[in-house]
């Protein structure tokens, strides 16, 4: 039986300042789906055949946003049965100067649900979205308000520096588009289930092809999320339709927008540098809507 308790992880060297801005590159990969008709199946991604290992794409880091949580949950299903279309997300580490995979890395990934939701948020992200919940400036780091742990998770990368997630695709939230954050960690040990004395290289969010996200949008359970749907381009973080720019390499059934749906992204990070998006382990307690 999964323990859904969270466990608070012991990554005590994660720490902000260091190197600045660490410098990641991002290529689509396309993936080959043992389960999927091949008449049924089609690639939905940037143009183009992706750059060689010493040529890699760039792009910049992006927020982390309010709703990280620093738990330990190692593990490729990350769905706790919540509902949606299935989803096999993978991410492959490169080492940004010379291209080779990075084996032993940590990465670590959040989403909300079909509805809009995170776990360890519902009250807050449902304040949010109502626009009960308003910040004078950027919204900051958030307290959890329970103890939920649903469609969060990290991978250790083998030695072909990849790792694979089982999820459902995302819904969204106001303001924002549909995407996945995602932390890479490196220098630590996995201990006990749990990532120890590692720093954080990269912070980023990965996206999916408008065509797609509006396909899924059309069945259930994204049928019952009513608010109002943010497209890539218009989204704030949301930077163009490469895969430089974080657009996963994506196969899904035009026909049938409940069929698992498969993504893949190549994340090239610079190991010598420290993410200073690292905030620490959110104090406990709840927020309350209007705090």
């Amino acid at each position: 039986m999964t323990d859904h308790r969270p466990h608070m992880s012991r990554r005590s060297l994660l720490a902000a300042g260091g190197a600045g801005a660490t410098v990641i590159g991002l290529s689509g990969v396309h993936l080959a789906s043992a389960n999927s008709e091949p008449a049924a199946t089609v690639p939905s991604s940037a143009p183009g055949s992706p750059p060689a290992p010493d040529h890699l794409s760039l792009v910049k880091e992006t927020t982390e946003g309010p709703y990280y949580l620093d738990y330990d949950k190692h593990r490729v299903d990350i769905s706790e049965g919540r509902p949606g279309t299935p989803l096999e997300l993978r991410i492959q580490v490169l080492n940004a100067k010379n291209g080779k995979p990075v084996p032993d890395a940590a990465v670590d990934i959040w989403q909300c649900d079909a509805l809009g939701i995170y776990s360890g948020y519902e009250e807050t992200s449902e304040a949010m979205n109502e626009g009960e919940l308003v910040f004078d400036g950027p919204i900051p780091k958030l307290p959890p308000d329970s103890r939920t742990t649903y469609l969060r998770g990290f991978q250790m990368t083998g030695r072909d520096g990849w790792v694979r997630f089982r999820t459902v695709f995302p819904g969204w939230y106001t303001g924002r588009t549909v995407h996945i954050h995602a932390k890479v960690h490196t220098r630590g040990v996995l201990l006990d289930r749990a990532y120890a004395q590692g720093v954080t290289v990269h912070t980023g969010q990965v996206f999916f092809p408008e065509d797609l996200t509006a396909a899924v949008s059309r069945v259930r359970p994204y049928t019952r999320n009513d608010l109002p749907r943010t497209i890539n381009s218009t989204d704030p973080f949301y930077s163009g339709d490469t895969a430089a720019d974080g657009l996963l390499t994506v196969e899904w059934d035009r026909a049938d927008a409940t069929r698992p749906i498969q993504a893949s992204i190549k994340t090239a990070v610079d190991l010598d540098a420290i993410n200073p998006g690292r905030r620490g382990n959110p104090p406990p307690g709840p927020i309350r809507p209007g705090q």
